[in-house]
């Protein structure tokens, strides 16, 4: 079973993460997101529920306070150690998106940035590094 981690620090992540949930299929989405964008992670929440029937998983964390971010990617990765996991590093802010970098890339865990604009996703696996188009939609 396969789990997607996301990132979300405004309503202006969402559209990105709900592509991301639709290319990866996932069993399990566990959204990670700002204190202040609760209600936006719940409405994604919601509708990647009603689109794909995953399990979801809301994790607050502080938008810019690098070693708390840290401690709580590190506490998710561990938690994820014996699934298969794809961290999708889009969204959130930007320590955000450095802090989970960091703590997911080195444990087996394939990460994924996508772009909306060029329709365009980039992988980075065991495999190693790739890009494809965007398949859903």
């Amino acid at each position: 079973m396969q789990t997607l981690v996301c990132l979300l620090a405004s309503a202006a992540d969402t559209e990105v993460n709900f592509e991301a949930a639709l290319e990866v299929n996932p069993h399990t989405v566990v959204i990670c997101h700002t204190r202040e964008s609760g209600a936006d992670a719940i409405a994604l929440q919601s509708k990647i529920r009603d689109a794909l029937g995953a399990e979801t998983q809301l994790v607050p964390v502080p938008a810019f306070d690098l070693d708390a971010i840290q401690d709580i990617a590190e506490q998710l990765f561990m938690s994820l150690q014996n699934r298969q996991s794809v961290l999708h590093y889009t969204g959130g802010t930007k320590p955000m998106a450095i802090g989970f970098f960091e703590e997911f890339r080195g444990g087996g865990c394939t990460l994924l940035y996508t772009d909306l604009k060029s329709r365009t996703l980039w992988w980075r696996g065991p495999e190693g590094f790739y890009q494809k188009p965007m398949q859903v939609r």
